[in-house]
């Protein structure tokens, strides 16, 4: 069912343009990321759809009566309210109007809602909270009620990685429209079926998943770089004749001379391959940390409890855990930033440490950014000799010439933390220790962060709820777990979090059995399970190549509208029938016991 159009919409900030006459239409059968670098206009783009920000140009028409509910990155909400309150007042927002809803009590709603996320102190002021808890009232009063369309800023900031995997169930299960942006890349994948990639004032439109866009993106870029090698090709035979010319003395045809060479010094650099990072300026040792039975305490609450640890060099090492289990406490006492109460911590003599804190950030003021970072050091050394300047390390996490030069008064809240992240790295530390190094990261800056810690030989300790991240990047999870006791978990997240799992399901009481049952014979599969089970694992390559193909006679059909309107149905339809045949592959592999 059709939700709103957007039509031209354009939107520019001190004469920057963001948006530049976008249009497209949302659908109650819409599930769309929004993707883009850092300040390229995703916010805004949700701002002015949930009408919270009206658009320089164009116009935004929604269907009458249509319901729409946005979550914005930061909460706003009443401070004197308790969080049932906030949250019930939401409801009754998002119906209002409904004559149905008129006598709902939406507190109960209000406070399973709560639970779910997390929130148990119900009876503080919202104001008394943490920002973290304060969001996650927020995507409560968002999630409480219906919605033709939910508009979804970073709702999984601030979320541990079981609450994160609690609301992509949740979404998926919903009805109505979705557009959200996250940097969540398994959210992304599992969640949306269509992209949006915010760039340059305009939008990319691919219809998959993100997977689906990072592929498209690759055949964008690549087709980029044949076009810029045709043209420096002509450029480079233009010189060439100029200079071959008797007239290549005169001033006109010596200007064309100069404005081809300009022209081709202007041309993108190649693509930056991937630096072997050395351990610093001074190499690491054997030792770097040593944990034994460490506990830390604070007020009567016991954070770690008799904490043995053992992180040796070149060790990649993830934190993991509920929000509030520890996971920074252990990361401070590691970089020396916290003492223990009881315990021993040893640290290597060679170990430099660099810390990168959820609050570290830039002071905004008159120095530019390169002047910043250049204060920490100007160079970075290589594993195999070289160096590395702070411009070109600055570049790596996407700011250009003009950003570089900008004073830090004028940058955004992630443009500062993505500047204290240089800082930190700029320092040449043998050892990193990062907690929550992905907020307020775009996903460009999140792949150029992995990209630098993959040539990294150095120790990494990370606390994350990033689950990608995490599978990326580290060898071996510890787990804080409830009662301060940290246990190491084997393997990648989904082994973490079914090895949990299992535990958990190890403690929980089992009913005492009122009378002596027979025991049973597991039931076969019928036949008709069994045969519907088998043409559908036959069937679902055909769609997948289906689906394939539709998507790559679009990539054909760029210049042709009405072609590409034709298309972009048949493959929304073709998704469709592959995801409902994938969905009943699995149920009746449950069946079937496969």
């Amino acid at each position: 069912m059709h939700v709103m159009s957007v039509e031209g919409v354009s939107k520019a900030y001190e004469g920057r343009v963001v948006l530049d006459a976008v249009r497209f239409g949302l659908t109650t059968d819409d599930r769309i990321g929004v993707v883009g670098p850092n300040g390229a206009g995703k916010s805004t783009l949700l701002r002015i759809l949930a009408g919270v920000e009206e658009p320089d140009s164009g116009r935004i028409t929604k269907r009458t009566g249509a319901r729409v509910v946005y979550l914005p990155q930061e909460a706003d909400l009443d401070p004197a309210s308790t969080p049932i309150e906030s949250v019930a007042a939401a409801a009754r927002a998002h119906h209002a109007g409904d004559a149905r809803r008129e006598d709902w009590d939406a507190g109960p709603a209000a406070a399973a809602m709560l639970d779910r996320l997390g929130v148990r102190d119900t009876d503080t002021a919202v104001g008394d909270l943490s920002g973290g808890l304060r969001r996650r009232v927020a995507l409560a009063g968002a999630l409480v009620g219906d919605a033709d369309l939910l508009v979804l800023d970073e709702p999984t900031n601030h979320l541990d990685a079981d609450a994160v995997e609690w609301l992509e169930g949740e979404l998926r299960r919903r009805r109505g429209g979705l557009m959200l942006v996250t940097h969540d890349r398994y959210f992304l994948e599992r969640l949306c079926t269509r992209m949006f990639e915010v760039e340059g004032g305009g939008i990319h439109r691919h219809d998959g998943r993100y997977s689906d866009m990072l592929e498209a993106r690759a055949a964008r870029v690549a087709a980029a770089g044949r076009a810029e090698a045709r043209r420096r090709n002509m450029l480079r035979k233009e010189i060439a004749w100029l200079r071959r010319g008797a007239q290549a003395r005169t001033s006109k045809p010596r200007f064309r001379v100069e404005q081809a060479e300009a022209l081709m010094a202007a041309s993108p650099d190649p693509a930056q391959g991937q630096l072997q990072l050395g351990t610093g300026r001074r190499r690491l040792g054997n030792d770097v940390f040593e944990l034994e039975a460490v506990s830390k305490a604070f007020g009567d609450r016991s954070v770690l409890r008799e904490v043995d640890l053992l992180v040796g060099p070149g060790d990649r090492v993830g934190i993991v855990g509920p929000n509030g289990a520890g996971k920074t406490t252990l990361l401070n006492v590691l970089a020396g930033v916290l003492e223990p109460d009881s315990g021993r911590v040893r640290v290597g003599r060679t170990v430099e440490v660099g810390h990168y804190t959820q609050d570290v950030t830039v002071a905004r003021g008159d120095e530019t950014a390169i002047a910043v970072v250049r204060e920490v050091a100007g160079w970075i050394p290589l594993a195999d000799g070289r160096r590395i300047s702070a411009s070109a390390l600055l570049e790596r996490f996407h700011f250009d010439d003009a950003m570089q030069h900008r004073v830090t008064s004028t940058l955004s809240g992630g443009e500062l933390r993505r500047l204290a992240l240089c800082r930190v790295l700029m320092a040449a530390p043998n050892v990193l220790v990062l907690d929550e190094p992905t907020n307020d990261l775009d996903l460009d800056t999140l792949a150029a962060l992995e990209d630098h810690l993959d040539g990294f030989v150095g120790t990494i300790v990370v606390a994350s709820h990033d689950r990608y991240l995490l599978d990326r990047l580290v060898d071996t999870l510890y787990g804080i777990e409830a009662d301060g006791t940290v246990v190491k978990y084997p393997g990648e997240w989904e082994e973490y979090r079914r090895m949990r799992a299992a535990s958990a399901e190890a403690l929980r009481p089992r009913p005492v059995a009122q009378a002596r049952e027979r025991p049973t014979t597991p039931k076969k599969p019928s036949y008709r399970y069994v045969r519907e089970y088998a043409e559908l694992g036959d069937r679902l390559p055909t769609l997948e190549a289906e689906r394939d193909r539709l998507a790559a006679e679009i990539e054909a059909a760029a210049s042709d509208h009405e072609r590409l309107l034709e298309l972009t149905a048949a493959l929304d339809a073709a998704q469709r029938d592959l995801d409902a045949a994938e969905t009943r592959w699995l149920e009746l592999a449950d069946l079937v016991g496969e």
